[in-house]
């Protein structure tokens, strides 16, 4: 026997069906009313429903001629969001590039400016040093780098300290004045002097008190070394170093005039000295114990016999 509301089905359907047992309410839960409402149909607990007409989120659509039911939401089944067209049109499509915004090149540039200024202003300030410190502080941190830097060179200290050598002469006598001295001392007590003001230099004795002479020749040969000193007393063998190296025989500075008075004890010897051509440097020394005055120097060939004095 069939029924209105029930699609067809017998009465007794419920209760030969064997899946009734899941439609039964679980412990705790109430079971649904089924107490039919005078005036509407009865609507079978478990009405078939069509292949593909149900949609997700949706309830199915009643038969021609019923009622939808309200719809029940579920406490437990969260429907996902559907993408609205408006997303799925944002989504850039293939072939299609999206146009970068005038915001996106102006922070680009913004970044650019930034770290320009940035290095700019890093090389003004190691440029122009700390702008924090003053005039007077900047003089005073490059004040004493003056003096370091001549003290750290010894060698051009000790060469203005030390006596200059004179250019090579081109005279062929020079005065003791005009020679390079050596612990020597200059005086002009004794007279008859063959320098042009008189003055002689003095020789303490020892190698470490020199006369030298600094000649040029044209041509390298042997010469005669002339030497004008005084000498009142005993002999002397004098030492002359020629270009550095020791001349093979002493000079021998003696007492020629025989004559205790310094004043008429001015004489002359010579030695001959191989030179080369260009500079040439003769340096004169007395032993030890002795001193002699010396007033004037020359060089002739070895073939002029007439002395200079």
């Amino acid at each position: 026997m069939t029924t209105d509301g029930s699609n067809g089905a017998p009465e007794s359907a419920a209760e030969d069906d064997p899946f009734a047992y899941l439609y039964r309410p679980a412990e705790g839960e109430a079971a649904p009313d089924t107490t039919p409402v005078p005036g509407q149909p009865r609507t079978s607990y478990s009405r078939p429903v069509e292949v593909g007409r149900a949609q997700y989120g949706q309830h199915p659509r009643p038969p021609y001629g019923q009622q939808q039911p309200p719809a029940a939401a579920s406490p437990t089944q969260t429907v996902p969001q559907q993408p609205s067209r408006y997303a799925e049109r944002s989504r850039p499509q293939p072939g299609e590039e999206r146009a970068s915004g005038g915001r996106g090149k102006a922070a680009v540039i913004g970044v650019v400016a930034v770290i320009a200024a940035i290095a700019i202003g890093g090389g003004i300030a190691l440029s122009n040093g700390d702008p924090g410190k003053s005039d007077g502080a900047a003089k005073a941190s490059h004040g004493p780098s003056a003096p370091a830097s001549q003290s750290a060179n010894p060698s051009a200290a000790a060469s203005s300290a030390a006596p200059s050598v004179p250019a090579p002469s081109t005279d062929t006598i020079a005065d003791a004045s005009k020679l390079q001295l050596q612990n020597a001392e200059v005086g002009n007590s004794i007279k008859n002097a063959k320098s042009q003001d008189g003055s002689y230099v003095t020789l303490a004795g020892g190698p470490n008190s020199s006369v030298s002479w600094t000649i040029s020749v044209a041509t390298a040969g042997t010469y005669k070394f002339w030497v004008h000193y005084n000498n009142p007393g005993a002999d002397i063998n004098g030492t002359v170093m020629v270009n550095g190296k020791e001349f093979s025989t002493p000079i021998g500075l003696l007492n020629y005039t025989h004559s205790s008075d310094p004043d008429q004890a001015w004489t002359r010897s010579n030695i001959w000295p191989q030179l080369q051509a260009g500079a040439n440097t003769i340096s004169i020394s007395v032993p030890a114990g002795s001193s002699l005055p010396i007033d004037q120097v020359a060089i002739r060939p070895q073939s002029d016999s007439n002395p200079p004095w």
